[in-house]
């Protein structure tokens, strides 16, 4: 079963390797924000959520790498691995505890 392409062409699964996590989030804004318009289809609906879907794992799976990158760099005492979580209070709700990992 061939994936939908959405207006550029590319399938919900199909961004480019090296876009930056701020231009896929953009357009994961983008995918919302249509999806919450409520003006359109139900075909072209269910493509928006694939393709939303696809762009937030997508994010995730950047996220994730840059985690790594952060734990790598994070050295200790005698040159050896860090593996303290990063605490991105940022991304935290308001009153609400980090993630244990």
């Amino acid at each position: 079963m061939a994936a939908a392409k959405d207006k550029s062409g590319q399938g919900p699964t199909d961004p480019p390797a090296q876009e930056s996590l701020e231009s896929l989030l953009g357009k994961l804004e983008s995918v919302v924000s249509d999806l919450e318009g409520g003006e359109t289809e139900l075909e072209q609906s269910l493509s928006l959520y694939e393709k939303g879907m696809a762009l937030a794992k997508l994010c995730n799976q950047r996220l994730e790498a840059v985690e790594q990158r952060i734990a790598i760099v994070t050295r200790g005492p005698e040159d050896t691995p860090s593996l303290e979580p990063f605490d991105h209070q940022a991304s935290h709700e308001p009153g609400a505890k980090p993630k244990a990992r």
